[in-house]
């Protein structure tokens, strides 16, 4: 469970959040919602240490981060936060010259140091689970944007996440693509994944949701 205590964010001298708490619990999808501006993403981003947070803490298990760390220790508690997160963002960021199953199997082979097999046979399963296994082979330049994203989150599964956190994962997808999407999301969550996902649409994200978070 990542928790957030007190936490403040300040952009050009105006307070975005001060004294925030939440915690994403285990094997829920919580739901951040809020009105346009109001740093839905910042606080996505804060949770895996893409964006500082000006005051408070960030824990997830034994990872501790309160604010004001030095440089050098704050990136070191940071890059161990993120091994245990997995991000979907908005525009999918599939590397073009990897086709699918190579895209997936990436961080799995460099960064977890895992043998190519292993990681292929493990791609392969999260391939099946979001409906793509029969795209392995294929080049993300002959993906729908909706086959991108669901792909995006078969990536984020690969080096086994304790918590998936989602960036406006259908925001640019066309009304079927957000379905398909909306589907594998909806299956994650039924399977206890523990998910937080970020939306500009209250009905989906109520939709989806164990818990809504509103700022």
């Amino acid at each position: 469970m990542i928790e957030l205590r007190g936490i403040g964010k300040q952009f050009g001298g105006r307070a975005l959040f001060a004294g925030l708490d939440l915690d994403l619990l285990p094997g829920k999808t919580t739901v951040i919602m809020g009105r346009s501006g109001s740093g839905k993403s910042t606080l996505l981003r804060m949770l895996n240490q893409l964006e500082r947070h000006d005051a408070g803490t960030v824990r997830l298990g034994e990872i501790e981060i309160p604010a004001g760390l030095p440089h050098g220790e704050w990136v070191k508690r940071a890059t161990a936060l993120r091994r245990r997160t997995g991000m979907v963002f908005q525009g999918y960021h599939l590397f073009p010259h990897l086709c699918v199953l190579d895209n997936v199997t990436l961080a799995p082979r460099i960064v977890q140091g895992r043998e190519r097999e292993a990681a292929e046979a493990r791609a392969m399963e999260l391939l099946k689970l979001v409906g793509m296994q029969d795209a392995a082979d294929r080049f993300p330049a002959r993906l729908s944007g909706g086959e991108s994203q669901r792909i995006a989150i078969a990536r984020a599964l690969a080096t086994e996440p304790e918590v998936l956190l989602l960036d406006e994962p259908t925001s640019a997808l066309d009304p079927g693509s957000t379905a398909e999407v909306v589907k594998v999301i909806g299956d994650l969550r039924d399977r206890g994944f523990t998910q937080a996902m970020v939306t500009h649409d209250p009905e989906l994200g109520r939709r989806l949701a164990d818990r809504v978070f509103e700022l």
